[in-house]
């Protein structure tokens, strides 16, 4: 039998550096969507909480705890990413369904990650505004991604088909960035 092993949606390792903005791919992570059945949310984050040390997040925020982490990603739609698989009891209150594969997570870093941003997004991405923890469904580049907050600039998520898409893009952008600051 064929063993298939997991690999980039990226044809090679994607790090750039333009300017002082940096663009890396995060490397490959199990992501588990979780969606709590109706009038469940509670006994949901209650099991995540024993199983993960982690409860659903607000609206718009994510939860980190050791190599995990959970993400709002949508209307009762979260995502836990990290090496550990969502456990059985969370099985019993909610929907579970895999989507390392469907994903491309790329990390966009620097003093200028914003003003990249600004020609991407329509999100108000101010510092003030969309801080660190902060997440938010949006268009990206004319693609619908997940935007989150980080300390050092954003961590944005695409669907896997979009990846070398989304990468270009980016690129394009940062390219644009540091002409502009040159």
């Amino acid at each position: 039998m064929v063993e298939f092993a997991p690999c980039s949606p990226l044809t090679d390792a994607l790090s750039l550096q333009r300017g002082d903005v940096t663009l890396h791919e995060v490397p490959l992570a199990r992501i588990t969507s979780i969606t709590p059945f109706r009038d469940r949310e509670a006994d949901c984050s209650k099991a995540l909480s024993v199983a993960h040390g982690l409860k659903l997040p607000a609206t718009g925020r994510i939860i980190t705890k050791g190599g995990q982490s959970l993400r709002w990603v949508g209307r009762g739609v979260y995502f836990l990413m990290g090496d550990k698989a969502a456990a059985k009891s969370i099985a019993k209150v909610a929907a579970l369904t895999d989507q390392s594969d469907g994903w491309v997570v790329l990390r966009l870093e620097g003093d200028d990650a914003r003003a990249v941003m600004a020609r991407l997004c329509p999100l108000d991405l101010r510092a003030t505004t969309f801080k660190n923890g902060h997440v938010a469904r949006s268009e990206v580049a004319h693609m619908m991604a997940v935007v989150s907050g980080n300390k050092s600039g954003f961590e944005l998520m695409f669907m896997r088909s979009f990846a070398r898409t989304a990468a270009q893009h980016i690129k394009d952008a940062m390219e644009s960035v540091a002409a502009q600051s040159a």
